[in-house]
C-alpha cells in the first residue's frame, strides 16, 4: 500500500494501460479519477473494479483534444478526489499512414492529443499541486517511436518524441516544487479489445515478436506496474527521465534481428 491516502487521474483509463494503470495505483491504495472518450462500458468496469479494491473513483467523460476539456477534466477530479497527488497521462493515440498522404488536420488532431493535451492537463494540475504545497508525481506515456522511425508512424512518432521533450521540461521546472515528472515509452503491448483490433494485433504481432530481444511482446499491467513505482517515493530521486518498456526493441538495431536468434559464429562477435 505505498500510494494510500494518495489521489490519482488516469487520463483514457477505459481499456488497455490506462485501466491497468489506475487498478495499480487503487491496488497500492490510490483513489482514482479516470476519463474516458469512445468506451462508456469499459471506463464503468475500471471504475466498478477500483471500487471493488476499496477505492473511490469517479468517470469524467473528455476529449482531450479539446483544449478547454483538458482544464475542466482536471477541476472535475480534483473536486471528486479533494486534491491531487498523481497525473497519468495517458490518453493517446494516431492515425498511420505516408507521410506524403498525411492532411494539416489529421497532423494537428495527433500533436493535440499527443502533445498538446498531455501540456495543459500537466499545466493544470500542477498548479493545483504547487497549491497545495505536498508535491507530486506525473507520468506522461510516451511510445519507442519517439525515438526510432517505423513508416507510416510520422504524426505520432514526431508527437511521441515531442512529449519525452516536455517531460524534460515539466520535470526541470517543477522540481523546485517537489513535482517529479517522468516518462514511460511502451514497446509492443497488447491492448487489442475488439476482434478487427485482435486481428490486426495478431498480424503485428508475427512480425514484431523476431524484433524483441525477449521474445514476447508486453501487457497492460507491466506498464502499469511500472507507473505506479514511478509515482511512489520508491523513485524519490528520479525524475526527467524517459524509461523505455519494450523488452528490449530498443537494444539492438532493427537490422540484426537475425543475430538475437541465431550464433554468433561468423558475425565478428565474440563473448
Amino acid at each position: 500500500m505505498r500510494l494510500e491516502g494518495k489521489r490519482a487521474l488516469v487520463t483514457g483509463a477505459s481499456h488497455g494501460i490506462g485501466q491497468a494503470t489506475a487498478l495499480a495505483l487503487a491496488k497500492d491504495g490510490a483513489d482514482v479519477a479516470i476519463t474516458w472518450r469512445s468506451r462508456e462500458e469499459g471506463a464503468q468496469e475500471t471504475v466498478r473494479q477500483v471500487e471493488a479494491l476499496g477505492r473511490r473513483a469517479t468517470m469524467i467523460h473528455a476529449d482531450v483534444t479539446d483544449r478547454d476539456t483538458c482544464t475542466r477534466l482536471v477541476d472535475e477530479a480534483l473536486a471528486f478526489l479533494g486534491g491531487l497527488d498523481i497525473l497519468v497521462n495517458n490518453a493517446g493515440g494516431g492515425r498511420s499512414g505516408p507521410l506524403i498522404d498525411q492532411t494539416p488536420e489529421n497532423w494537428d488532431y495527433v500533436l493535440a492529443l499527443g502533445v498538446t493535451a498531455p501540456f495543459l492537463i500537466g499545466q493544470r494540475a500542477a498548479r493545483a499541486m504547487i497549491e497545495a504545497g505536498n508535491g507530486g508525481a506525473i507520468v506522461n506515456i510516451s511510445s519507442v517511436h519517439s525515438v526510432n522511425a517505423w513508416p507510416n508512424d510520422g504524426p505520432y512518432g514526431v508527437a511521441k518524441a515531442g512529449l519525452n521533450r516536455l517531460t524534460m521540461t515539466m520535470a526541470l521546472e517543477w522540481a523546485r516544487f517537489a513535482i517529479r515528472v517522468n516518462c514511460i515509452g511502451p514497446g509492443y503491448i497488447k491492448v487489442a479489445q475488439t476482434e478487427a483490433e485482435q486481428e490486426r494485433y495478431r498480424r503485428e504481432e508475427t512480425h514484431a515478436t523476431p524484433l524483441i530481444p525477449l521474445q514476447r511482446t508486453g501487457r497492460p499491467d507491466e506498464i502499469a506496474s511500472t507507473v505506479a513505482f514511478l509515482v511512489s517515493d520508491d523513485a524519490s530521486y528520479i525524475t526527467g527521465r524517459t524509461l523505455f518498456v519494450d523488452g528490449g526493441l530498443l537494444v539492438p538495431p532493427l537490422t540484426t534481428a537475425e543475430y538475437m536468434g541465431g550464433d554468433r559464429e561468423g558475425t565478428g562477435f565474440s563473448g
